[in-house]
C-alpha cells in the first residue's frame, strides 16, 4: 500500500511545477504534512499530558487549554492558575507544532482584580457552586470566618480556592472581598469560635435582641468584648452583635487545645448524628460522607482533604486482620469498589469506625447513622459491608494536622 501511494505521487510530480513538487516529496518522504484531524489529536495527547503532570486533579487545580488554527497562526487558548504551567505548556506545544505559537493564556488569579484576590466567608455556611448560579450544583461548603482565594469574578460571583485547594464559585455578597493586608488584620485580630450546635448573633446583649446572623459550630469571628453573659463580636463584613458566652471559646485557646484523640474524635461525630445528608454539605446544616467525616476531623485540629477518595490517600494503610480486629476507634473506613482485573478501585464513601463493629457515617437519604458490619447487630448493614474496600489511620500517624488559618 505505501508503494502504491508513493508511485500514484510521482506520476503526479512529473507534471507539476518545481515548487510544489517539493512540497508533494517533502510530504511523502518525510511525512510532515499530517492531516488536520492527525495534527489536532497530536495536540491533544500533548494537553492530556501536560494536565496529567500540572493539574492531575480538576477539582484542587486549573487546567483548561485548547489549540485551535487562528488567521495569524496555531492558537493556544485558556487558562491555567500557575506560571509554570503556562510556561510548559508553550514550550511542550510549540515542539509538538514545530512552528511558533500564539499565546492567549491567562494566568489566574486575574490580573483585572488587581490586590483585592482574597474572601473573608461572612455567612454562617457559604455554599461552593460548580457553576456561577444559584441553580448549579453544590460542590462544597465554607464556614464563617475562613479565608477563601479569588481567582476570577464573572457578574456577581467569583471563582474560589477553599484552604483545602478545593475549588468552585462563590457569591460576592457572601463574603468580605479583600487585600491581602486585610487578611492579616483578620488574622491577628482576637476571635471568637462557636462551639454550640447553633448558635444566633443578636443586636442586643439579650435573648430578645433582634438576629443579625445566625451561626453554627465551626464559625469564626472576631471578638471584642465579653459582658457577662454575652460576648461582642464583629462578622467579616462588619457588622457587629453579640453571643452567649456558653455558645463561643476564644479561638486560639481553642486550637491550642484540640488533641485528635479517638475519644474526641467518637464524642464530636456522635453529636451530628440524625443531621440530613446534603450533598455537598459540610455544616452541621448538612453534610454528605466526606463533609461529615471532614467536619469531625476539623472540629479536632485536623484538616482533611474534601473528597472520599482524596482522604483515602492520607495516613495509613490499616491491615484489617480477621473480623476486622485490628480496626481502632477513629479509623476512616473506605466504601465502594474492589479493583479486580478487569476494573480499577473505585472509592464513593467514607466512614469512621468507632469499636465492636459498629461505625457512623453519612449515607446518602439517611444523614448521620450508626451501623455496623456485626451481622448480628440490629444495626447490621449488609450493602455497606459488600461495599466496603479498605481503611485508613490518621490518628497517631505522621499528618499535617493544623487547622488552616482564620
Amino acid at each position: 500500500m505505501e508503494r502504491q501511494k508513493g508511485l500514484i505521487a510521482t506520476r503526479y510530480v512529473r507534471n507539476t511545477p518545481s515548487i510544489l513538487v517539493l512540497c508533494v516529496l517533502t510530504c511523502v518522504l518525510f511525512s510532515s504534512c499530517e492531516r488536520p484531524a492527525e495534527r489536532k489529536a497530536v495536540y491533544q495527547s500533548t494537553l492530556d499530558s501536560l494536565k496529567q503532570s500540572y493539574a492531575p486533579d480538576h477539582r484542587t487545580a486549573v487546567f483548561d487549554l485548547t489549540v485551535e488554527q487562528g488567521a495569524t497562526g496555531i492558537v493556544v487558548k485558556g487558562e491555567v492558575d500557575n506560571p509554570q504551567a503556562k510556561e510548559g505548556s508553550l514550550a511542550a506545544l510549540a515542539k509538538a507544532a514545530g512552528a511558533p505559537l500564539v499565546d492567549s493564556i491567562r494566568v489566574l488569579p486575574d490580573p483585572g482584580l488587581g490586590v483585592h484576590r482574597f474572601g473573608i466567608v461572612s455567612v454562617s455556611v457559604g455554599n461552593v457552586r460548580t457553576t456561577p448560579d444559584h441553580a448549579s450544583e453544590l460542590c462544597t461548603q465554607t464556614m464563617m470566618g475562613m479565608v477563601l482565594r479569588l481567582l476570577k469574578k464573572e457578574d456577581g460571583w467569583y471563582f474560589v480556592q477553599l484552604p483545602d485547594k478545593y475549588l468552585g464559585w462563590f457569591e460576592a455578597k457572601s463574603m468580605k472581598v479583600t487585600t491581602a493586608e486585610g487578611v492579616d488584620a483578620w488574622r491577628s485580630s482576637g476571635k471568637a469560635i462557636v462551639t454550640a450546635y447553633f448558635s444566633v448573633v443578636r443586636a442586643t446583649p439579650s435573648s430578645k435582641g433582634l438576629p443579625v446572623s445566625d451561626a453554627v459550630m465551626g464559625d469564626v469571628l472576631q471578638k471584642l468584648t465579653h459582658n457577662g453573659n454575652w460576648v461582642g463580636v464583629e462578622l467579616p463584613d462588619g457588622r457587629r452583635g453579640y453571643l452567649e458566652t456558653g455558645n463561643v471559646e476564644d479561638f486560639e485557646r481553642w486550637k491550642a487545645e484540640r488533641r485528635l484523640t479517638p475519644g474526641d474524635i467518637e464524642k464530636t461525630a456522635k453529636l451530628f448524628i440524625g443531621v440530613p445528608y446534603l450533598w455537598g454539605g459540610t455544616s452541621p446544616k448538612g453534610m454528605d460522607c466526606s463533609g461529615f467525616t471532614k467536619t469531625v476531623f476539623r472540629l479536632n485540629g485536623m484538616e482533611l482533604n474534601r473528597d472520599a477518595d482524596e482522604q483515602a490517600q492520607m495516613g495509613e494503610p490499616v491491615e484489617l486482620g480477621e473480623n476486622f480486629r485490628n480496626l481502632k476507634k477513629g479509623d476512616l473506613l473506605f466504601f465502594g469498589r474492589k479493583a479486580t482485573a478487569n476494573k480499577s478501585e473505585r472509592i464513593s464513601h467514607v466512614g469512621i469506625y468507632l469499636e465492636n463493629g459498629e461505625y457512623i457515617h453519612s449515607p446518602g437519604g439517611a444523614g448521620v447513622r450508626l451501623n455496623s458490619f456485626d451481622p448480628s447487630a440490629p444495626d447490621f448493614s449488609r450493602y455497606e459491608r459488600d461495599r466496603f474496600v479498605r481503611a485508613r489511620r490518621l490518628i497517631g500517624t505522621k499528618q499535617v494536622s493544623e487547622l488552616p488559618q482564620h
